[in-house]
């Protein structure tokens, strides 16, 4: 990547960054008006699925939950690479800590066509911000009864847990991924979305039994609060 091109990346990245906050921010705000409110109790339900997945990472998952965050990491690069930047996947490995050779720490990877030497940040950066079976879940969360959403939201909140101790293990700077990308430039990226996709999951868990709003009403609602705030802005800026 060109110093330009690194610098005008960094830029709006930072500018997104700040925007996403903020937004987050918002978000939160909602959350605690609509609980406060009664309107529904997706948030308490999400958390009791935080709790089960504790419980289960405890006593459950601790001889394989090694092998099961590196195919979910694993898994997000494929998914990216394969559905978003149509690439041919070729190999798809991972591997548990317990039974890599000595001198070898590789627990995974994927590998995939590319044009020349370029390779996509949102694909190489997609395991450390992007829930991916979360967001399955909320697209399944359209499809059932208004009076199965707890069942549901229990699950949402497990699998979401899942990914917070996935980040928690693999975002750090001597991963490979991320020095490629470059350090700075990575953290900017992986904050930034994981602000974003957070604000559509809480805002995704909103709403009433009769009217509970879906994914797609969140992304909806997300733009045009900041679409609206960031018209705010520029009036401040200008008057």
């Amino acid at each position: 990547m060109s110093k330009l091109r690194k610098f005008i990346t960094i830029f709006i990245l930072v500018i997104g960054i700040i925007i996403a906050a903020f937004e987050f921010y918002r978000t939160i705000v909602y959350a605690v008006n609509t609980s406060m409110d009664l309107l529904y109790s997706g948030y308490l339900w999400t958390g009791v699925g935080f709790i089960v997945y504790l419980i289960f990472h405890r006593f459950f998952f601790k001889k394989n939950i090694d092998i099961m965050q590196t195919m979910s990491h694993e898994g997000a690069h494929m998914l990216i690479g394969a559905l978003f930047l149509r690439r041919k996947i070729y190999q798809f490995n991972a591997k548990s800590a317990d039974s890599l050779s000595y001198g070898d720490n590789t627990l995974g990877f994927v590998s995939s066509s590319r044009k020349g030497n370029y390779i996509s940040i949102m694909s190489t950066l997609a395991p450390y911000m992007l829930p991916y079976l979360t967001f399955l879940l909320l697209l399944f969360r359209l499809m059932i009864k208004n009076e199965c959403l707890p069942i549901v939201d229990v699950i949402i909140g497990f699998s979401l847990m899942f990914y917070f101790l996935c980040w928690k293990k693999d975002t750090r700077r001597d991963q490979s991924d991320i020095r490629l990308c470059g350090v700075f430039l990575s953290y900017l990226y992986i904050i930034t979305f994981i602000l974003f996709n957070m604000s559509l999951i809480i805002y995704s868990l909103s709403g009433g039994i009769s009217a509970p709003m879906n994914i797609f009403g969140a992304i909806g609602h997300y733009f045009t609060q900041t679409w609206n705030d960031i018209m705010m802005l520029v009036d401040l800026i200008m008057s």
